[in-house]
């Protein structure tokens, strides 16, 4: 024991820093980044191999990887530029772009996966920042953002918000209405995206790598049965998953693979279409958040929480500053799960109604904009923009703390605390 950590813990604290620190000042890739952190946890014996590496076969990376099945049969069935053309529409500016974009992404997802809603429009975005003369760079941010704070609409937006909502029933037999969120999760969004709008020539102009599939094959030959067909297919795997027929990723997998028997696409179209890049970037976080969690690091930070003073607003705050910053190296779910029973213990033993905490650490632990490892959406953005690391830290920080200061004010004024 070192300090009172363990020697994985330090080893875990080094490796968490050295794959900041080499992301913001070195010109190193960030799979390879990640890559090394994998093995460098797994060599040290912080963790067994098979936790180490098991980011690569859990059902989120899965989920994505089939999403980009999805997308290439739209791609190829000339569906994205339908999109773009009939619902979207054509904006003159960069700023009616933003608009366009984040509101319908924003309203998508309070009831469909951020994951899903991303990599949907991450394809229509570049085919609309060229037609604009704008880099696909300037939107991408934008859209992951907007995925992210859409799902705190509802109840079932994110799963951050079904874990605490279930708990919650269960420690108090009071089920929250599906729309709970809604009054400041609204308030969040709108929020948003004034400061987004506010700080758009903070967003970053970069080289997009360039895709598998080039703009120019997206529809080489536009079949209007093969693109209705897509949109089927879509609207089906939406709706599934939205009801719940079927878990998302069954939904997604079923999708991509009657994309391909439909000739959508062609297997060889949908493995091109994969990111490889983004898969291990996010094998590489959910490693970094087991080492952590392993180690006892998050519980160390939880329990110093309750000390910090008896009035309950304090409390509140502390709860919400310190989920919100542990949500950027943590995934959002195991935040909301960490953090539900220290701010539903803290409001009981506190003597105050517990809902004003609840809401407010639903709106705190998916308040993740400052790091591209922070969420599936930033993760997704990050190597398709050509980011570097820092870039999202630029307009991510001044964001996560107006939103966050703009959620628990209104919670407080819409649930005060009694």
């Amino acid at each position: 024991m070192i300090l009172g950590l363990s020697i994985e813990a330090w080893i875990t604290i080094g490796t968490v820093l050295g794959v900041f620190l080499t992301l913001l000042f070195t010109k190193v890739k960030a799979e390879i980044a990640f890559f090394t952190a994998m093995a460098v946890l797994c060599i040290t014996g912080v963790l067994e191999f098979e936790d180490s590496f098991k980011g690569l076969d859990s059902s989120s990376v899965l989920l994505v990887g089939v999403l980009f099945t999805v997308i290439a049969g739209l791609r190829y069935a000339g569906a994205l530029e339908w999109i773009v053309s009939h619902l979207m529409g054509q904006p003159k500016n960069h700023a009616m772009a933003l608009i366009r974009l984040m509101v319908p992404v924003g309203l998508l997802s309070s009831f469909m996966s951020n994951t899903a809603t991303t990599a949907l429009f991450q394809n229509v975005v570049k085919i609309w920042s060229k037609k604009l003369n704008v880099s696909p760079s300037k939107l991408l941010i934008p859209l992951a953002y907007a995925a992210s704070f859409g799902g705190l609409l509802t109840l079932i937006g994110t799963p951050p918000n079904l874990i605490i909502s279930s708990q919650f029933a269960q420690d108090t037999g009071v089920r929250l209405n599906l729309l709970a969120p809604l009054p400041v999760g609204l308030c969040v969004m709108i929020v948003s995206i004034i400061v987004v709008l506010l700080m758009r020539n903070f967003l970053p102009t970069r080289e997009c790598p360039a895709d598998a599939g080039s703009a120019e094959t997206e529809s080489a030959k536009p079949n209007t049965r093969k693109t209705a067909i897509s949109l089927v297919i879509l609207a089906a795997m939406l709706v599934a998953s939205s009801l719940k027929i079927l878990p998302l990723t069954s939904c997604c997998l079923i999708a991509g693979i009657l994309m391909v028997l439909t000739r959508c696409c062609t297997s060889e179209q949908a493995f091109q279409e994969v990111d490889w890049r983004v898969i291990i970037i996010f094998a590489g976080s959910i490693c970094l958040g087991t080492a952590i969690e392993k180690t006892g690091l998050d519980d160390l930070v939880v329990n110093h929480i309750l000390g910090v003073s008896s009035n309950p607003i304090v409390v509140l705050c502390a709860i919400c500053v310190v989920s919100a910053i542990l949500t950027e190296m943590l995934s959002d779910t195991g935040c909301a799960a960490m953090f539900y029973p220290i701010a539903y213990q803290a409001a009981t033993s506190l003597g105050v109604d517990p809902t004003p905490f609840v809401i407010a650490l639903m709106m705190s632990v998916s308040n993740s904009f400052a790091t591209p490892i922070a969420t599936p959406p930033n993760m997704m953005v990050y190597a398709a923009g050509g980011y570097r690391f820092g870039d999202f830290a630029r307009i991510g920080i001044p964001l996560k703390i107006v939103t966050l200061a703009t959620a628990i004010t209104v919670t407080l004024l819409i649930y005060p605390l009694k």
